[in-house]
């Protein structure tokens, strides 16, 4: 099964919920609608579901999850799609909401970047931090023509570095992970780091040096990429620049650059809402400044937010669950464990 195209797409029918991002918080909260016996849509900008770890990570393996030791980006994607699909969610893809109104009935009225309106009762904003684009590097000029070609900001497919002699900078998780991960599928790892000390997690770093000390990978740190030499368009060459002013070349097929992205809440910072450390403040019921509004994963912020999936998972089944209070006003709302709710289920349809 794929992510990459519209399911279930209702058109303009009213809907309990809808849920601007499609990421993993999105669709765990489409899930923890079905359970809740409500309807909702989802609006993703991107062309696919999965947010970030669709579209930057999906090869990269997550340890921090429960109930999975090791999971690839995507693998945990579709697992959480197989989960909310039973429910038959509405999904629109490659819309990005540019708007919301609020209705004289309590309602909402969501627009699109093209201009396309939907309705729900409620709304929940689920899109991370919202958009985000790499962080490069300004010396080296203007380099789009060979962005994914030689140039990478992400590691889609493993298969572009597969027998190449690879440059990564970076001192962070993203560059030591893949220090590690490309080190059987290119030629050689060049690990170059400006810092005198890395910044990623304890474990990884400590494969890294092991992988130097056994002379698997080169590691330069206090160290900047300075310049590059191509020939017709392709990388052949990266010239390092260390602080103590020397600089040397290395012969390389790959760049990869993976010192993090810059964020940008685009129309959801103009909404009039309140914020916090550039995201949405929220109740302990995940609800905004505006009742009826919910968000939920990192773009929701409340004193001592840790942002992970796994926060973002929990934050989707909180803000799902109290919507109910206003999607549903003066109706009593019951809580029954999954277990008792699946166990009915299947008694219903035997």
């Amino acid at each position: 099964m794929t992510l990459n195209k519209v399911y279930y797409s209702g058109g303009e029918e009213i809907r309990d919920l809808t849920i601007v991002g499609g990421g993993p918080t999105g669709i765990f909260a489409a899930f923890q609608c079905g359970m809740n016996n409500i309807t909702c849509r989802i609006i993703e900008s991107m062309p696919q579901l999965g947010g970030q770890l669709a579209a930057l990570y999906p090869e990269k393996h997550i340890y921090d999850v429960a109930g999975f030791p090791e999971v690839p980006a995507a693998g945990l994607v579709e697992s959480l799609w197989r989960q909310a699909e039973r429910y038959h969610p509405e999904v629109v893809l490659d819309e990005a909401v540019a708007r919301y109104r609020k209705l004289d009935d309590g309602s909402f009225e969501t627009t699109t970047m093209s201009g396309k309106v939907y309705i729900s009762r409620a709304l929940l904003l689920a899109a991370g931090l919202g958009a985000f684009t790499p962080r490069t590097l300004p010396q080296l000029g203007d380099v789009s023509g060979l962005e994914g070609s030689s140039i990478f900001y992400a590691v889609k497919n493993v298969s572009d570095f597969a027998g190449k002699k690879v440059v990564i900078v970076g001192g962070g998780d993203s560059a030591l992970d893949w220090t590690v991960g490309l080190l059987h599928a290119a030629e050689r790892v060049t690990l170059v780091h400006r810092m005198h000390e890395f910044q990623g997690h304890g474990k990884t770093a400590r494969e890294v040096e092991e992988a130097r000390e056994n002379g698997a990978i080169g590691v330069y740190m206090d160290s900047e990429v300075s310049s590059i030499e191509t020939v017709e368009g392709v990388l052949k060459k990266v010239a390092l620049s260390k602080k103590n002013g020397s600089v040397f070349e290395l012969e390389a097929d790959r760049l990869l650059i993976l010192i993090g992205f810059k964020s940008n809440l685009g129309p959801l910072a103009e909404w009039d809402l309140e914020l916090a450390d550039n995201a949405l403040v929220v109740d302990s019921h995940m609800k905004t400044s505006i009742d009826g509004l919910y968000a939920a994963g990192d773009i929701a912020w409340y004193p001592g937010k840790l942002k992970i999936i796994q926060t973002g998972l929990s934050d989707a089944a909180m803000a799902v669950r109290h919507s109910l209070t206003y999607i549903r006003p003066g109706e009593k709302i019951r809580h029954t464990f999954s277990s008792v709710k699946m166990a009915k289920k299947k008694r219903n349809e035997q």
